[in-house]
């Protein structure tokens, strides 16, 4: 009985907070609060651009941050990752990361590098997308024989992302892809190989569903 009593209690405090601080102020005060963090973060970024923003938290690794370039009107949601491997180990890599302009990196997104990675303009995320141009080891049993956060970054090459283009929610950009212009990619899929302008692909590993006319 005590319990129900807090929790009407509990339930009609929240009822007049939700009244006195709306909903639509503590979006307001959440976007100010991503400037001041933008402003903050961005001294450890090589390039940011103009009105471009990245939201609490965001997890700088590889300390090759100033090796990052971000365009302008971009905005990185919270929880990101930006990995640019300048060393790992014993081993030391020239990692490229840039990023265009008007893009929106969803929430959760992880993006990785030891060599190269470009992404044009307009690109839209969901969440929990993971663009990597590396991995943990080779395919050796000699490798395979050691654990894999002390084997060696291997990379099979950049990863080319064009203009306007869509990823669904948890998808998967491997090393060596090109992605064209207009792509759309489907929700899960995995990014094997090169991708053309102005199509559709899903699947894991992904293929071409559509073409866009």
């Amino acid at each position: 009985m005590i319990k129900l009593s807090i929790k009407k209690l509990l339930k009609c405090l929240m009822w007049i907070a939700s009244r006195v601080f709306p909903y639509t102020l503590s979006e307001r005060t959440r976007a100010f609060r991503d400037v001041l963090y933008t402003m903050w973060i961005c001294n450890y970024i090589g390039h940011m651009g103009e009105h471009s923003t990245i939201s609490k938290p965001c997890s700088l690794q590889g300390w090759g941050q100033k090796r990052i370039s971000i365009g302008d009107y971009t905005c990185i949601q919270s929880h990101g990752v930006l990995g640019c491997w300048e060393r790992y180990g014993e081993q030391r890599f020239s990692p490229s990361l840039t990023i265009g302009n008007h893009c929106s990196i969803g929430e959760y997104n992880h993006i990785t590098v030891c060599n190269k990675i470009t992404i044009g303009d307009g690109l839209l995320t969901g969440r929990f997308v993971y663009i990597g141009d590396n991995s943990h080891g080779g395919l050796s049993i000699e490798e395979a024989t050691v654990p894999p956060a002390e084997r060696k970054l291997y990379s099979k090459g950049e990863i080319v992302i064009g203009n306007n283009v869509w990823i669904g929610d948890k998808a998967t950009i491997l090393a060596g892809v090109h992605i064209g212009d207009n792509v759309i990619i489907g929700a899960n899929s995995v990014i094997t190989k090169d991708v053309p302008s102005n199509t559709m692909v899903a699947g894991a590993p992904a293929r071409m569903i559509k073409s866009l006319n």
